[in-house]
């Protein structure tokens, strides 16, 4: 079999070939007159310049293009060529580090080889939608690995121009987007935790409302209506009376826990200023429970006040009230609004048989609801107790601080 020549020895037959046509040229150029001679040099010279200039703008194209193929292989973005069927005609080197395939493992395969399986018809879709309408099309779909870090992928698709209707190609981008889907799951985590801790809070809230308002009305009647079953017999035109007074107290009692249901509450009931409030409680309490209470105000102690602070020491204040008529047997109970040194004292103090304080734990929802009230106000709530010498129940509140306290205000008055 012969020898297929070699490169050395093309080059040395052109050469001889080349000086050949030499020597016949130069019997040509031997017999012209120096003149058409000087042209034709001439001419050789321009052409040569002309071939100079082409080889020049060849090598200026070649390293243009050498540098738009660097941009593409080291870009940060992903890119793929695909065809018509999805199959990988081409990627950059950020396509086949997303991927976590060489080049070679990469071309000739369809994508959806490196897509997980559950994610794969949606790839299919994705492009069917692209070939459909030309429009461009994205999706977000997980990379199919082996190993436990799962990686999403984000894949935007356009039809490259001018190709024809058989032969598409497609140029898809892919972007690593798994840091924002793990940190969109965070956010939901924490949106639902802080949506059921919203819920507890709107829960206990409306033990507080429910313990602080209707049940203690509720409780008074039970009282009185304990005190006149006694006296039936005996005394029935007393019980008559007692038992209208309980009537109209069940009609206010049903009245509140309408209003209270209906949305409005106690702020519905605030008079124009909060010590004409405290002493119509004062004195609603004081008939359910037959005992008179000492209000004193100073003038001038509610100013600049917000509502939300105003409906904070009314449940307050009634809370405590109710307390000392349940539970203190006092014969003395005492209510005072006022100011000291630019902050506001609430104070509610009777006589009654006290308890010792490390037992406060034990006493039910009443103090938890003032202290939570007390403390979403911004104020704080002290109890001074002892066994056979009273109770005092004093709320301290800060004086009111512009701006941000009115944002807190807002948002108390929205819950309560």
């Amino acid at each position: 079999m012969p020898k297929k020549p070699d490169r050395f020895t093309k080059a040395t037959g052109l050469r001889k070939r080349a000086e050949a046509r030499l020597r016949i040229t130069k019997h040509d150029v031997a017999a012209m007159p120096v003149k058409d001679v000087q042209r034709l040099v001439y001419e050789l010279q321009i052409h040569q310049i002309e071939m100079e200039m082409q080889n020049e703008e060849l090598r200026r194209a070649q390293a243009e293009r050498n540098r738009y193929l660097d941009l593409y292989d080291y870009a940060p973005t992903g890119y793929l060529t695909l065809n018509s069927n999805g199959m990988i005609l081409k990627g950059n080197l950020s396509a086949c580090q997303l991927l976590g395939a060489t080049r070679t493992h990469l071309i000739g395969r369809p994508v959806t080889w490196f897509i997980a399986a559950k994610d794969r018809a949606t790839v299919f879709c994705h492009l069917r939608d692209l070939l459909a309408t030309g429009v461009r099309q994205g999706c977000e779909v997980k990379l199919g690995r082996l190993d436990d870090a799962p990686v999403w992928l984000r894949l935007e698709s356009v039809i490259v121009p001018n190709g024809e209707a058989l032969h598409q190609q497609i140029l898809t981008g892919v972007w690593d987007i798994t840091a924002r889907v793990q940190q969109a799951v965070v956010i939901e985590k924490q949106r639902k935790r802080l949506e059921r801790e919203h819920i507890q809070q709107e829960r206990e809230q409306l033990g507080f409302d429910l313990h602080d308002g209707v049940l203690q009305s509720l409780f008074a009647i039970g009282l009185n209506l304990e005190a006149s079953k006694a006296s039936i017999v005996e005394a029935p035109n007393r019980a008559s009376g007692v038992l209208a007074q309980v009537i109209t107290d069940l009609n206010s009692a049903m009245k509140e826990l309408r209003t209270f249901i209906g949305g409005i509450g106690l702020d519905e009931q605030l008079e124009p200023d909060l010590p004409g409030s405290l002493s119509t409680i004062a004195a609603s309490m004081s008939r359910l429970y037959n005992r008179t209470v000492q209000v004193t105000c100073t003038q001038g102690a509610a100013k600049g006040m917000s509502t939300a602070q105003q409906l904070g020491c009314l449940y307050i204040a009634k809370e405590a009230l109710s307390n000392s008529f349940r539970h203190t047997q006092a014969n003395s109970i005492s209510l005072s609004l006022q100011r000291l040194k630019g902050n506001l004292r609430l104070t509610v103090g009777d006589n009654g048989q006290g308890f010792q304080l490390q037992d406060a734990a034990g006493l039910g929802f009443g103090l938890a609801s003032m202290d939570m009230r007390a403390h979403r106000l911004g104020g704080t709530l002290s109890v001074r107790s002892k066994p056979a010498k009273g109770t005092t129940v004093v709320l301290d509140l800060p004086q009111a601080r512009g701006k941000a306290q009115d944002k807190v205000d807002a948002g108390l008055k929205a819950t309560d």
